[in-house]
This record gives structure tokens, sequence and C-alpha cells, in this order.
């Protein structure tokens, strides 16, 4: 297991290598600034963290949380970025949508607070459990936004061609593993998971390869939604509106 964690990690290192030179080579960070400075970050720091696991083990844990900590605002970053490519222009949205991705993104950030104030873990350093809680809770986070811009991107009519579908799908893909297994992490101690660790890095392996292949082709353009796609997407807003108040209505 752990000669294909190494091997594993190993091919990441070098897919995100060869995505930093694909999107430079080919100056796609024009597009996507925020994807680029992230992946390139990712690619520091992986190469880091191997070299720190064949000769500075002692540090390398800390480390390696230090760095996903601080790799979080890139995330926001990037996913800020496809927010904006997925719904513009914003003038001709539906009127509400805005609002209610913002209502729906704060319940999300309301119960993934209770979720870390209720379910704290139970790892016996309070240290590694805030780091764990900390790494679960934006799984959580960035899961539902990514959901979220992905069903969007139905609505909109966004071809899966488009690049910045397969950015989000690449950190849905990824993000949804890595919420399974910091889940487990949180719960039962890093330990009792460690088999685990294979798992996620191969799903990290599929985002990157989804993500070298979305830029190294030429992107498809995204076109402004039409009419009947703005109506499927307000009969969507809605629907949920209906359900909402039905609740309210039963209670």
């Amino acid at each position: 297991m752990l000669g294909l964690t190494w091997a594993i990690w190993i091919l990441n290192a070098l897919l995100q290598w060869v995505l930093v030179a694909v999107v430079f080579w080919k100056n796609r960070w024009r597009q996507h600034a925020a994807f680029a400075i992230y992946i390139a970050y990712c690619a520091c720091k992986t190469s880091l963290l191997i070299w720190l696991g064949l000769y500075h083990r002692a540090s390398y844990l800390y480390v390696n949380w230090g760095l996903r900590l601080m790799g979080l605002p890139l995330m926001i970053a990037v996913l800020l970025e496809v927010f904006a490519r997925v719904f513009r222009p914003y003038s001709t949205l539906p009127k509400g949508t805005l609002l209610k991705f913002k209502i729906a993104l704060g319940i999300l950030v309301l119960l993934t607070a209770c979720a870390a104030f209720y379910f704290p873990g139970t790892e016996h350093r309070s240290l590694w459990s805030a780091i764990l809680v900390a790494n679960r809770s934006a799984s959580i986070i960035f899961c539902g936004a990514f959901a979220f811009t992905a069903i969007a991107s139905y609505y909109f009519g966004i071809p899966w061609q488009t690049r910045t579908y397969g950015i989000g799908a690449g950190f849905l893909l990824f993000m949804s593993v890595d919420l399974f297994t910091s889940s487990l992490m949180a719960s039962y101690g890093t330990l009792a998971v460690r088999s685990l660790d294979s798992l996620s890095m191969f799903a990290y392996t599929l985002a990157l390869i989804t993500w070298v292949t979305y830029f190294a082709k030429p992107d498809v353009a995204l076109h402004t939604p039409t009419l009947e796609e703005m109506m499927r997407l307000q009969t969507a807003l809605d629907y949920s509106s209906k359900k909402v108040e039905s609740c309210d209505g039963a209670e």
C-alpha cells in the first residue's frame, strides 16, 4: 500500500507540472488566472512535500497541514472565478438568482459550523482535531458551492466541453472524495483510515487528468443564456421557493 501511495504521489506531481506547463505555454492563464496560480502553488507544494517525505519526515505533517490551510484562499479565488464565468452576465439572470445562491451558501456555512461544533472529532490532540475538522468543513463548503455552480451550468446550457465546466468538474470530483476521507478522519482518527490516502490521491489524479485534457484543447466559447434556458432556471427557482413555502405552511 505504501508503494502504491508513493507511485500515485509522484504521478500527481508530474501531472501538476505538466498542467502548469500547458496552462502557461498555451497562455490559458490569461482567462483563468486564479486557477493558474492555484495549480502552480500545488505543484510547488507537492514537490516540497515529496522532498520532506524522503529527507525530513519529522516536519512533514506540520508542513503538509500548514500548506493546506494556506491553499484555502487560492481555492476560494478559483471558486469565485468559476462562479463569475458561469453567472455572467448578471443583469440577464432571473430575479432572485444571486440572492438565493447567497442564501444557500449561508445555510451551507451554518450547517458546516454546526457539524464542526457538534461533531468535533475523536483525536486526542486538540491541534490535530481542529485541523481535521477545518479540512472537513472546507470540503463541505467547496463541494456544496461547486455542486451549485454545476447545477447552474446545466440550467444555463453551458456545454460540458467548456474549460470552466472542466475546472468545476475536476474540483467536484476530488473534493467529494476528500470530504468522504476527511469526515472519516475527523470521526475515527488519522490512523484508523490511513489506508484511504491512496483513494483520495487517486481522485486527485483523475481531476488532474481532467484539467490537462481541458486546458490542452481549444476552449468552447460560452454563449449568452437563451430565453428558454432562463425560463428553466426561473422554474427551478420558483420550485424551490414553493417547497420552502409549503414546508412553512405545513408547520
